[in-house]
């Protein structure tokens, strides 16, 4: 039997239904509903899954432990589990993105002590309290500059995170390990959870840089290097145990240098982690940037839909503020971008996009997006954003284009965080920075890029999200609200 079978036999009998009874009040037919409890079938649509649930009046708890049953019968639980893992980067990505650089002033540089050239260290308070000073001292410089070998999920992380706040122009230069044996069960979700602790880093606009290799994570807990990972500064080197509970901090320039020596040669030896869109406003404009990445998008999701696939360079030029310094070379950018990303005339470009209803609601009422910033142009009118959702109808017609709005109440998307993924396996994250603005990297580490393009291959035909037909029917009816407001007359001044 499956989980599902075994799962819906035992609401049977807590319900003390018969199968024909089942069968009356659900309205799917007995024989159907017997080959189910005997593991031979399983429902051919989430639909068969709500009927059984109401007639045999399911709690709330039960009816998603039911769902969860189906899925892990239907697709095998390491493949359900690594789905619910992305569902989970993408529902907890706002609280993981930096806030705003913080207006306190940063704490005071603590007092120089002289430290002996090699300091042991055990426990991890003890542990915890010298990377606290070690950090402090090595990141107080206007020019400071840490390199790091070190896993995303060991405790130094968060530290590393709070000085990168406290100091913006903190140069860190970032060595991780991503796990080759992906089918171990231990070890399955390592790599994106990996990801999750590294988007911080990726998308904080911060100094940062990041190199990758592969390795069995279960082989090297069993290794017998004891202090594998390393923190190193200028002036000195804390070095730590697997467990953190052992660490040893260095600073006798010899050992410095050394350790400088081998995280050069270690590095070398890596791939990058991703490769920067744009760190800057002036870099933003760089339209260089577009010409692989977008050349062949496949999928994407974030809060509200992409609007770029869809605009042409009038309706740019005609919101765009008439007073820009560089409003030229803005224009430049996006005539680029425009020819680089749009539906309207490709047809062998295709789109698949999730986004949420309230995403869209926001853009039509305020005529703003955030793939703009909004100092550069003025709001929408609303003859413009009727003509975009145009587009996009005309595009969904033209088989280029496959909206799927999703049910904000089964999956929660990230405000600030935007995913773009191409057939040449790049997935692509920006972010809304609450300081710096738009900011956007290109992350390449393979297993990531797989787990994220699977989850929404498999997301299209779940209940969190409304099928293709009803997300259509939606935007329609939403062209018509705009409609009629585009054909109310306007306010005569008083």
């Amino acid at each position: 039997m499956s989980i599902f079978s075994q799962k819906l036999c035992g609401y049977v009998e807590n319900a003390s239904m018969k199968v024909a009874t089942l069968s009356r009040l659900s309205g799917v037919e007995r024989s159907y509903i017997q080959k189910m409890l005997s593991g031979e079938r399983l429902p051919k649509e989430y639909s068969i899954l709500l009927r059984l649930a109401e007639a045999l009046m399911l709690t709330p708890a039960e009816s998603s432990s039911l769902r969860d049953a189906y899925e892990i019968s239907k697709m095998g639980e390491s493949v359900y589990s690594r789905h619910m893992a992305v569902k989970d980067l993408l529902e907890e990505a706002d609280r993981y993105l930096p806030p705003a650089i913080p207006s306190k002033p940063s704490p005071p540089r603590p007092p120089h002590k002289e430290l002996p050239d090699l300091m042991p260290l055990e426990g991890r308070i003890a542990i915890s309290d010298a990377l606290q000073s070690f950090l402090a001292e090595e990141t107080s410089a206007p020019e400071a500059h840490l390199c790091a070998v070190i896993q995303p999920d060991c405790m130094a992380i968060s530290q590393i995170q709070i000085y990168c706040l406290m100091n913006p122009k903190l140069r860190l230069e970032h060595i991780v390990c991503f796990d080759r044996d992906q089918p171990s069960q231990e070890n399955q979700h390592y790599n994106l959870r990996c990801m999750r602790a590294l988007l911080p880093f990726l998308l904080g606009s911060y100094q940062y840089s990041g190199w990758f290799y592969y390795d069995s994570i279960s082989a090297q807990s069993s290794r017998t290097s004891v202090f594998p990972w390393f923190i190193l500064g200028k002036n000195a080197v804390f070095s730590l145990s697997r467990d953190c509970e052992k660490a040893i901090l260095y600073t006798q320039p010899q050992a410095v240098a050394l350790f400088r020596r081998i995280f050069e040669e270690f590095r070398g030896a890596c791939s990058p982690l991703f490769e920067l869109e744009n760190t800057t406003q002036s870099r933003f404009w760089n339209s260089s940037r577009w010409t692989e990445i977008q050349k062949q998008m496949t999928y994407s999701i974030q809060f509200e839909p992409c609007w770029g696939f869809f605009y042409t360079m009038d309706m740019i030029e005609q919101n765009m503020l008439p007073d820009l310094p560089n409003r030229d070379q803005i224009l430049s950018f996006f005539a680029d971008r425009q020819k680089q990303i749009t539906l309207l005339e490709d047809s062998q470009r295709k789109n698949t996009s999730f986004f949420t209803p309230e995403g869209i609601d926001r853009f039509l009422t305020t005529g703003k997006t955030s793939e703009i910033p909004e100092a550069l142009y003025t709001p929408l009118p609303v003859s413009a954003r009727a003509e975009l959702l145009r587009r996009m109808l005309r595009c969904v017609e033209q088989g280029n284009y496959t909206p799927y709005l999703v049910r904000s109440q089964k999956l929660t998307l990230p405000r600030l965080l935007s995913l773009f993924i191409t057939d040449e396996q790049r997935l692509s994250c920006s972010s809304a920075h609450p300081v710096f603005g738009l900011y956007s990297v290109i992350f390449r580490e393979k297993s990531i890029v797989y787990s994220i393009r699977d989850f929404l291959e498999y997301l299209k035909d779940t209940d969190m999200v409304y099928s293709r037909e009803e997300s259509v029917t939606i935007l329609q009816n939403k062209l018509k609200e705009l409609e009629r407001l585009e054909a109310e007359p306007a306010p005569s001044a008083s």
